[in-house]
């Protein structure tokens, strides 16, 4: 919902297009998400695991099949771009897009391998214990009001930032900003020497922050990928 707030006319003329009137980026959000089980081949490309001690992203390392996030998201790009490939396919890649633009922002889907993270431990959030990859998957968003509460939130945090900062950059490096996210901010939140942790207070309170910069930074990114795969055109 805010990336589509930041569509430019060109953008919107082309999602119009491929989707029909009155389209919205919300109404194909979750697609590449929902048809993980009827497509299982699909599942490794919403996220990518970048082992400890590594200092970067590296993509013969971390995604030799080219089935990871940061992979995938360049695919798609190239698919819309070129439009050499059946308007079905093209369709699919703008839809996946959407989804994995989120994804690349979502520190755990861009964490340490499962056997060196933290995903499975338990994190108790207003009495409810859940493993700390469901509280980021989902939890956590819920709990921070209604939709449109955190899109105002979102909005606000918008305002106030260095949004042209945000769009430089790689798939790599925005990969990397993400997993730092995970390492430096979410995989310290749990207790390792605890059999659970309470996640509140000002923990659960930076967690929220979190939550709401790697919204924003989706949303601009996202905007920014659609005007990459649809440069406009100009007349010289």
């Amino acid at each position: 919902m805010a990336a589509e707030e930041r569509l430019s006319d060109n953008a919107k003329r082309r999602v119009s297009y491929l989707l029909g009137r009155d389209p919205r980026l919300v109404d194909v959000a979750t697609w590449g998400h929902d048809i993980v089980s009827e497509r299982p081949e699909t599942e490794a490309w919403h996220s990518i695991t970048i082992p400890p001690g590594a200092t970067g992203v590296d993509l013969d390392r971390d995604c030799p099949l080219g089935d990871c996030v940061t992979a995938k998201v360049r695919e798609c790009v190239g698919i819309m771009r070129l439009s050499i490939r059946e308007r079905p396919e093209i369709v699919d890649a703008f839809k996946m897009l959407v989804s994995l633009a989120a994804d690349m922002h979502q520190p755990l889907l861009n964490g340490y391998p499962p056997s060196d993270g933290k995903e499975a431990s338990v994190v108790v959030l207003a009495g409810d214990a859940r493993p700390l990859f469901d509280l980021w998957e989902g939890d956590l968003i819920k709990r921070m009001g209604s939709e449109d509460a955190v899109l105002e939130r979102v909005r606000r945090h918008l305002a106030a930032a260095d949004t042209e900062a945000w769009k430089k950059g790689t798939y790599e490096s925005w990969t990397w900003e993400t997993h730092q996210v995970a390492t430096g901010n979410v995989y310290p939140l749990v207790d390792s020497a605890a059999a659970q942790t309470v996640l509140r207070g000002r923990a659960l309170s930076e967690a929220y922050d979190i939550v709401v910069d790697q919204l924003a930074k989706a949303a601009v990114r996202l905007a920014l990928l659609l005007d990459d795969a649809w440069p406009e055109w100009k007349p010289k």
